[in-house]
């Protein structure tokens, strides 16, 4: 059975990249370009993981989480950011598991493997 991703980020390059990482998995991808995109899709529907951005125009990536968590039990999520050296290290206490951009690839995918194993 595929598993069914949620991919939310305001960086076109960044969601073209989860396209390509993701292309050739049995994943479902689906991918929102705002905060209010990715809730909307959260409160609609299932998913087995969430990447989030961590900063939107409209909405912080940690709040995403907190949306995710509460709707499913057990739920996985990673946490990315370009500023992980500027955030409250309480925000990153919260995400669990994050990347700092770039990242490697090959750590980033271990990181999806071992979340929806």
């Amino acid at each position: 059975m595929s598993r069914k991703i949620l991919v939310a980020d305001d960086d076109v390059a960044m969601l073209n990249l989860y396209k390509r990482l993701f292309s050739a998995k049995d994943y479902i991808l689906t991918q929102a370009a705002s905060f209010s995109a990715a809730a909307a899709l959260i409160d609609s529907n299932s998913y087995d993981l969430l990447i989030t951005d961590l900063m939107f125009p409209d909405g912080i990536g940690t709040e995403l989480i907190r949306l995710f968590e509460k709707k499913q039990a057990k739920a996985k999520t990673l946490l990315v950011t370009g500023s992980a050296s500027e955030l409250d290290p309480k925000l990153i206490q919260e995400a669990g598991c994050y990347f700092e951009k770039p990242f490697k690839i090959h750590v980033f995918m271990q990181a999806v493997e071992e979340a929806l194993a």
